[in-house]
Order: C-alpha cells, then structure tokens, then sequence
C-alpha cells in the first residue's frame, strides 16, 4: 500500500505543477494571439487606408487631366496637390496624421499624366511586437488627350414630359453637356441631339438627302399632303438595322386640316412630330444646349424611332455622316436613351400616300393606341438595343418616374450596357444625378486608362 500512496501523492503534486505550467504557457502565447488578433485589425485599417487615397488621387488625376486637356499652361501638379488636401480633409497634405508624399513627373511629349501617393498607416497592435506602420502606395495615371467621343442623346419629348418634367430634362441633359464641354468644345468631343415623339423631326434641310424617300408635296383627293421633317419607318427587319439604304427611311407626308384634331393644324402641334429637330453631331456646346432649350413635349411614346436615329447619327452611313466607322480604335460611340413611358406606337402602313420607293405605300405610326402596339414595338426595341451594342457603342439608359418592375424599365435595363449604366429615377432631382453621373462615367472613359 505503501507504493500505492506514493503513487497516489506523486500525480496529485504532478498535476498542480502542470495547472501552473499551463498557465504560463498560455500566458506567454496571448501575446502572439493578442498580435495576431491586432494585426488584422491594423491590416484593415491599412487596406481602407488604400482604398481611401486611390479613390481620392483618380480623381485628383482627372481633374488635373480636364484642366490640362483645355490649358496646357495649367500647372497639374499643383492642381492634384490641392485636390488631395481638399478632398482628403486634412491640411499641410497629412492624412491620419501621417504625411502624404505625392510624386507627379513631368508630362513628356505622347506621355501621361501619373501620379503616385504614399503615406504610412500608424499601426496599433502590431506595434506591441515592434512593428509600427504599414507604407501605403498608390498610383493612378490619364491619358493626355484621351480618347474621342461621339454622344447621342434620345430624349423622350412626348406629352406625358409636359410641365416641369421637360425642364428639368432640359436642365439636367444641358448639365450633362457642361460636363463634356466645358469651355465650349474642343473637337475631342462631339455630341447629338435626337429628341422623339411618335415620329423624329429630322429637319427640313435633309430632304434631298440620300437614304431617304420624301416625296414632293401632293394632293390626293382634294387633301394636300405635306412633309414637315417628320420621319416614318422601314420594313420591321430594316428598322433595327443600319443598313441597306437602298431600301429608304420614307418620309411621313401628312395633311393640314382643322378638323383633324391629332394634324390640327400642323404635326409640330398636334404632337405627333417633335417640334425640335436632330442635331448633327457636333463639337460646338452652343449648337447642342440652344436645341435642348427648343425642345416641346407632346404626343405618343415610339422609342424605336428615337432609338434607329440615335444610331443613325453615330454612324457614317447616309443620311448622317458625320461620325466615324466602328472601327476607330480612338473614339468612343455613346447613346444616352432617356424615356418616361411605355410604347404605345407602333409601325402602320399609310395606303394612301405617294410615295416614291414605296409602291405608293409609307410605312408611318399608328393615329392612336392600336391594339397590340407594344406588342409590336417592345421586341424592336430590345432588337435595337442589342444591334447597336454589337457595334459596340456604349448604352446608358434613363427611366424618368417609370413604375417598378414595368415593360419599359426592363427594356431600358436589358438595353444598357458596353460600359454604359441603367439610372431609375424617381424624380426630378434624381433625374439631374443621372445626367451627371453619366456625364463624369464618360469624362473616365476618354481620360482613364
């Protein structure tokens, strides 16, 4: 028994020894535990750290491009200096209390504008086993010059825009070219203007233009048909494309008669044609920002009209030819499509006008809401937007107060895209953020690289 006791006293005094033991282990591992735990914190800090300065220095970056782009006398380096120390809301270019080291070289002749930051991130747990910061670097860079860019605007002019809703689309979309010109145009940009109704006012200069079937006035049956500018559609296949010219856009000929409430008395008012025209692609801001101011709404929502001759404007087919093929690899295609409502137009073919190419028929827009118009005008659309996006020009759309979940908020999110965005907006104010967030989304892609 002896032995057995002995045994018995020997683990009791064996296990004490090791509760202290453990103790001590466990002590001396919290600090690598209590560092490790800390580093993560610490480490977080230095990645949001990153993320913080590179935000801040691309757009210091830009701002400094833009300046530079219009005055090449512009001393960048001081305007991304004093970017920075606006932006990041610290003075004498600290942040965090730490010093900022920004390195902007020269500018060499065909080179970019680059810039880098660096600061130390002040570490908090690390520091327990010596380690005191973590070094933050971050570079941004743009490209002299940038790209080009060519920019349509579709705007919706149809009646349900009337009032306050038209102005603040004038307003906004005027913003949006104050953006892209903001010294008045310098030929690295270009913008158009298309606004749309039931029909698109082409203007009534282009007459003669090739690609186009507009008759001489006529009278038939004792009514005198007239062409105001307005424009009807091609064959369904031919209206999604921008194509085969040989087979003409017709003209829509339309009568003046006062008791005709919807031609009473000329399409402008009646609303069936918007009274402001296309305007070419442009370089001069005055040119684009007077046609916005002319701009009227009334009449019915036909967005593949406005759509087909956004596309028309970009591209170097006839009619319009000021833009240059797909291929430039320096130019950049944009349409901005912004629209308020559904479609409730779609294509009708007119027996009873002249016509030249047309075997005396002209494919125009029904006079009032026919049974199946979205129908008909809905796939069109979508077929439109996906033709223009495999020519690769960039697509930004715009729902104005357009119900939740409805037919045209989902034709105008499928249709974005290429680089381009959906904007819902809910309200004028809203409808003024889209613009100028679709206006800086551009001002990166002509600088940015």
């Amino acid at each position: 028994m002896g032995i057995l006791a002995n045994a018995i006293t020997f683990w009791r005094e064996f296990k004490k020894a090791q509760r202290g033991t453990t103790a001590i282990i466990f002590g001396i591992m919290m600090i690598p535990l209590l560092a490790l735990s800390g580093a993560v914190v610490d480490y977080g800090r230095m990645v949001k750290t990153k993320s913080q300065l590179s935000t801040a220095l691309d757009a210091a970056v830009l701002a400094a491009m833009k300046e530079y782009s219009l005055d090449n006398t512009v001393d960048y380096k001081v305007v991304i200096a004093e970017f920075l120390a606006k932006n990041l809301g610290e003075e004498n270019k600290t942040y965090q209390g730490q010093a900022l080291s920004i390195n902007v070289p020269d500018i060499e002749e065909g080179g970019d504008l680059v810039a880098t930051v660096a600061t130390d991130v002040a570490t908090h747990f690390l520091s327990l086993v010596g380690f005191n910061a973590f070094t933050v670097q971050v570079k941004s860079a743009a490209v002299v010059g940038g790209k080009d860019l060519e920019v349509v605007l579709v705007l919706d002019n149809t009646g349900s825009m009337r009032g306050s809703k038209i102005d603040a689309l004038k307003s906004s979309s005027t913003n949006l070219v104050n953006i892209l010109m903001p010294d008045g145009g310098t030929g690295n940009v270009k913008v158009a203007l298309v606004p749309f109704a039931e029909y698109v006012n082409i203007g009534m200069g282009m007459r003669a233009e090739s690609g186009l079937d507009i008759p001489d006035d006529y009278m038939n049956g004792g009514t005198e048909f007239k062409w105001y500018g307005c424009m009807g559609s091609r064959s369904q296949a031919l209206s999604a494309t921008d194509a085969d010219y040989d087979t003409p856009v017709p003209g829509a000929m339309m009568f003046e008669q006062p008791l005709v409430r919807y031609f009473s008395p000329t399409p402008y008012e009646s609303g069936r044609c918007p009274s402001a025209a296309i305007i070419d692609l442009t370089d001069d801001k005055a040119t684009i920002t007077t046609g916005i101011d002319e701009m009227t709404a009334a009449g019915w929502t036909y967005i593949p009209g406005g759509l087909s001759w956004g596309w028309r404007v970009l591209s170097n087919e006839a009619p319009f030819t000021t833009g240059v093929t797909y291929d430039e690899p320096d130019v950049t295609k944009v349409i901005v499509l912004m629209t308020d409502g559904e479609n409730t137009r779609a294509r009708q073919k007119w027996t009873n006008a002249a016509s030249a190419n047309n075997s005396g028929d002209v494919w125009g827009h029904s006079w009032h809401v026919a049974n199946g118009a979205a129908a008909q005008a809905n796939p069109l659309t979508a077929e439109i937007c996906n033709n223009v996006k495999a020519k690769n020009i960039v697509v930004f759309t715009i729902a104005f107060e357009v119900a939740a979940g409805s037919t045209v908020e989902n034709l105008l999110k499928a249709c974005a895209g290429n680089g381009g965005m959906f904007f819902d907006a809910d309200n004028e104010e809203q409808l003024n953020d889209a613009f100028n967030q679709i206006g800086l989304s551009l001002l990166n892609m002509r600088l940015s690289q």
